[in-house]
């Protein structure tokens, strides 16, 4: 390993990756960044549950889970319109910027609304739900934007580091934040945290070096014109892009097989509870099922931090993005036909662990990586389609299987676990095909002659980017 030309911190950091000469300070500010982010989330994420419960009930609670993918049908045509308004102007980090402050100023109203006694437990449940999905998925767009193909398959794996210290700290510090400072007060420190992660904006796209940069698109002029009257739907830009539909189909499907993976746990949890606690005792299975996922959710984090650090970075150097992507899907096959063949509780509690603990760490990052060799309006505009609305959409399917399959024909637990199974080996069938067409999609863009997204258009559209 050569590290002449590294600086001391970029020497520290070849233990996680392969570093160059003058990208440290750009990988520390975007860790920093993205621990910011997901830290101001899971500072809040509570609060969403206490103030919506504390107000209303579970069931409207469920009815605002789907109110949030009904509100990204809306919300995501208005940010395209945004993204086709600022895309040429200004720096690469502008949409990161506008959006971010939309979400401050949003903050600041809620704060100010609770704290005067408004009811806001609805509205702010369904807010977090799109700021949650939303945002990271700009910060992602932001970093496949300032990197190229190379670049950011080699340092991503080391940025999800921050990520995953973010939402650890945040998850530690919000149990004892709320009963410190109470709840509204809490709305300014992560209102304060987004304020200092927007300031680091202007500073990490400057840190870039030049050998490492994503290069300029001929075609990122072309959004500029857009009025109001020729604002296309951002659903077509994922639609008209085989690419970008299979991956927004695969993200659907992993979200359903996982929520539905968490259903199966969460049935197996109510019955372990049940028979240890025995009938009547509400408290104390409640306590028992809280110190369950506590412990749970605590091996999930330590996998997670462990294969982001020290796996996730050397499958993506020696194996490539085609093969990280297919591991998730391989893991969920083998998990379901395990749990029908075997439906042990100890077993579905492991092999969960296992899912969500690759869910969160080399999956999430090789899916962040398939947008590098797209154009800036595929990064920011489809990988947000994607990342919101696709994977709430996965939500919705799961929601409807619980119903059809447990409350309306009361199949048995085995019966959902095969069908599981089977949505996990469509999922495997759709991330090869996927690969495929990243693997297209990275000789496109390396040829300077070509349009990087051309390969995975349809026929025709080549042509249509140069009507100008």
């Amino acid at each position: 390993m050569r590290t002449s030309g590294l600086s001391p911190i970029e020497r520290g950091l070849q233990l996680l990756a392969t570093v160059r000469p003058g990208e440290g300070r750009a990988i520390l500010l975007m860790v920093a960044q993205v621990f910011l982010l997901l830290l101001a989330y899971y500072l809040i994420r509570p609060l969403r549950e206490a103030l919506i419960l504390a107000e209303g009930t579970s069931v409207v609670r469920s009815y605002a889970v789907g109110a949030v993918a009904v509100t990204l049908i809306f919300l995501i045509p208005l940010y395209k319109l945004l993204f086709d308004r600022l895309d040429g102007r200004g720096s690469k980090s502008t949409v990161l910027r506008w959006v971010m402050g939309f979400f401050i100023a949003n903050l600041l109203v809620f704060c100010a609304l609770g704290a005067t006694g408004v009811p806001i437990g609805v509205p702010f449940f369904v807010w977090v739900g799109v700021f949650s999905v939303m945002l990271v998925a700009q910060f992602w767009a932001f970093a496949a934007d300032l990197f190229n193909i190379r670049s950011g398959q080699r340092l991503f794996a080391i940025i999800a580091v921050g990520a995953a210290l973010g939402a650890w700290s945040g998850s530690r510090l919000s149990a004892w934040l709320i009963s410190a400072i109470g709840p509204f007060p809490m709305m300014l420190v992560a209102a304060a945290l987004l304020v200092a992660a927007l300031g680091l904006s202007v500073l990490v796209e400057r840190s870039v070096p030049e050998g490492s940069r994503s290069p300029e698109e001929e075609a990122r002029h072309l959004h500029a014109h857009h009025g109001l009257g020729e604002l296309r739907s951002s659903f077509d830009v994922v639609l008209r892009s085989r690419y970008l539909l299979l991956i927004a189909v695969f993200v659907a499907l992993i979200n359903w097989v996982n929520s539905t993976g968490g259903f199966i746990l969460a049935s197996f949890v109510e019955d372990y509870a049940a028979q240890q606690v025995g009938t009547g005792d509400v408290e104390a299975e409640r306590e028992l099922i809280g110190q369950f996922y506590g412990d749970y959710f605590a091996w999930i984090t330590l996998l997670q931090l462990f294969l982001q650090l020290f796996v996730v970075s050397r499958v993506l150097k020696y194996l490539g993005v085609r093969v990280a992507l297919v591991m998730l899907p391989l893991v969920m096959v083998a998990n379901y036909g395990l749990m029908a063949w075997m439906p042990v509780f100890a077993l579905v509690r492991v092999t969960m662990i296992a899912e969500n603990g690759m869910n969160y760490s080399l999956h999430g990052t090789s899916c962040h990586s398939l947008f590098l060799p797209l154009t800036r309006e595929q990064k920011y505009v489809g990988k947000t389609t994607i990342d919101t609305f696709f994977w709430r959409f996965g939500d919705l399917l799961h929601a409807l299987t619980i119903f059809v399959a447990v409350q309306w024909l009361e199949l048995p637990m085995g019966v959902v676990m095969l069908f599981n199974l089977s949505l996990a080996l469509a999922a495997l069938v759709v991330s090869l095909l996927i690969g495929h067409h990243h693997a297209r999609a990275v000789r496109a863009n390396e040829r300077p002659s070509r349009v990087p997204d051309a390969i995975t258009r349809g026929p025709g559209v080549h042509a249509r980017m140069h009507r100008a």
